[in-house]
């Protein structure tokens, strides 16, 4: 499947948890299992490896009552084994506990700590869990419980765990990317960003300043965000690019901030080669986004989030970065 089918196909599969408009990877594009009334869950990360301690997203909603927001949510995790050998029962896994992730420009709760129903205009977002670790590669399920409304639901959903990470990870090096910028001779303007005005003119020109290879040959710390806010169909990428930029007007004097454009040419369904530097460096799987890197003065990824990241997520990850050069 092509990268451009991927992406559309994978968001019609999920409108919830996809980018500022956007995809998931194999791990966010199983079936999604009804229990309890028609709630749903959805496996929303687009990576999940072994023997490293990760976040897992999983997005919740019902077909005739809106998404699931707010609270907290129990998960349980089992694994069902592998590709042409499938366990007869499954194995116990890890458990954890997951908090709501709501998606930057979501409105804020009155009442966060409880889990209700609510349509797109009052809330959007998914439930994520911190340090999650599998110890074996194949087919898993995460179980769900959650009281919503005073009344408690479960649903289920299966994913995929891999052996090995196809996307840079904390402790890698970042890739030394040489991106487009606004006045390429070889670059249209919706290369750059895809929003971009006819003119070369970029909403976000705080995002498109320098290349990612020169803040790190600078010896700078750089947050880097990979998304396409025109082209993604679930909305998200969008307003995380936003946060991003906003972020940058706060604290670019501290640090770099870089978009990275994933569409060369949409119509003709060319990735950029620097977004592919990041989220398709081996052409395993399949490309998703958005993601967000960030990277230390070093030039080493320290942490990243894929497909859902929120805004006290970025805003404390730079802070950090920024507190630790000052």
């Amino acid at each position: 499947m092509t990268p451009r089918s991927w992406i559309c196909v994978s968001i019609a599969a999920l409108v919830l948890t996809g980018c500022g408009g956007d995809s998931d990877d194999d791990a966010a594009t199983t079936t999604p299992t009804q229990q309890d009334r028609g709630v749903v869950a959805q496996v929303a990360s687009y990576e999940l490896v072994i023997d490293r301690d990760q976040r897992f997203l999983v997005g919740l909603f019902s077909d005739d009552r809106g998404m699931v927001s707010h609270g907290s949510a129990e998960l349980t995790f089992s694994f069902l084994g592998e590709e042409g050998n499938m366990l007869d029962e499954p194995t116990p896994g890890p458990d954890a506990m997951a908090t709501f992730v709501p998606v930057p420009g979501s409105p804020e709760s009155t009442n966060s700590e409880s889990a209700a129903f609510t349509s797109p205009s009052e809330a959007r977002g998914v439930y994520g869990a911190e340090a999650v670790r599998f110890d074996r590669a194949g087919f898993w399920e995460v179980a769900v419980d959650i009281e919503i409304d005073g009344t408690q639901h479960s649903a289920t959903a299966a994913f995929d765990v891999r052996e090995e990470s196809h996307v840079p990870v904390p402790g890698d090096p970042a890739p030394r990317t040489q991106n487009l910028l606004p006045g390429d001779p070889d670059a249209p303007p919706d290369a750059v960003d895809s929003r971009a005005e006819d003119d070369g003119t970029v909403p976000d020109p705080e995002l498109h300043e320098e290349t990612v290879a020169t803040a790190i040959d600078a010896g700078r710390p750089v947050m880097v965000v990979v998304s396409t806010p025109v082209y993604c169909v679930s909305r998200f990428c969008g307003p995380i690019t936003d946060t991003v930029q906003e972020l940058a007007q706060e604290y670019g004097e501290q640090m770099d901030f870089v978009h990275l454009e994933v569409f060369k040419d949409f119509e003709a369904n060319t990735l950029n080669k620097a977004a592919v530097e990041w989220i398709w460096p081996d052409r395993q799987g399949e490309p998703a986004e958005p993601w967000v890197f960030l990277v230390d003065a070093s030039g080493t990824v320290i942490e990243r989030w894929d497909n859902v990241a929120s805004e006290r997520n970025l805003t404390e990850a730079v802070q950090a970065v920024v507190e630790g050069i000052a």
